[in-house]
């Protein structure tokens, strides 16, 4: 079941989806990218990001995918609507699965190598994990399995995910108040890492509040408080 906290975000998703399957021929994929972006404006939704703002919304394609893939079910009935508007999505997911097969080298070569596609193959199975379509434990293996190439460039996307990741959940943490102090969210950062397992720069309060007024519209008063 989806998390209270993504529900809405999870429901706009599915509610655009249900323009794509009728008007998918009409469509570019820029032009769905516009159509996301006016659907989140519309209801106060914000893209999931971390320090980068560039291409927000159309790294949030990832996620119209994941909820139409793996939420609503509609890949076998609607492939035409995939292919044509979310092809690299496809191949990004694709790699997440050899990726996650402990296949890491041969997921980086579908991805033609490239630093970028690789990032969002974790962004992938994030969202899958976030959504609870899939565990989350499967960001896990995908980030060890790439550290553990000890290649420079698959390395640092790992490391710089796992950065994010847990930023990202004390924000979650804060905003579900299930975080409620600075050694709550302490201690979280720390067993979080235990259970990513690679060694990686543990986030700063910053980058925490970053995503907690960026994403979850959290009050400043109340990031400054929790995070000290």
């Amino acid at each position: 079941m989806v998390k209270e906290i993504y529900r809405e975000r999870v429901r706009v998703l599915t509610e655009l989806w249900g323009s794509l399957v009728e008007k998918y021929t009409h469509l570019t994929r820029e032009v769905l990218v516009d159509l996301l972006k006016e659907s989140y404006e519309t209801n106060d939704i914000k893209p999931i990001r971390g320090f980068k703002a560039e291409d927000l919304y159309e790294k949030e394609l990832i996620s119209l995918y994941v909820v139409g893939k793996e939420g609503l079910g509609l890949f076998n009935d609607y492939k035409e609507v995939f292919e044509k508007l979310l092809m690299p999505e496809i191949v990004i997911d694709r790699a997440s699965e050899i990726l996650i097969e402990n296949k890491p080298i041969e997921a980086f070569e579908l991805l033609q190598k490239d630093k970028g596609s690789l990032a969002k193959v974790l962004r992938l199975i994030f969202i899958q994990g976030i959504f609870s379509f899939k565990p989350e434990e499967n960001l896990y293996i995908a980030m060890r399995n790439l550290d553990f190439t000890n290649i420079d460039e698959m390395k640092h996307t790992a490391v710089s995910f796992a950065r994010f990741y847990t930023a990202f959940k004390v924000a979650e943490g804060i905003a579900e108040k299930t975080i409620k102090d600075k050694m709550n969210a302490e201690a979280f950062k720390r067993a979080l890492a235990i259970s990513i397992g690679i060694k990686y720069p543990l986030p700063k309060p910053e980058y925490i509040s970053l995503i907690g007024k960026e994403v979850f519209n959290i009050d400043q008063k109340l990031l400054k408080k929790v995070l000290g």
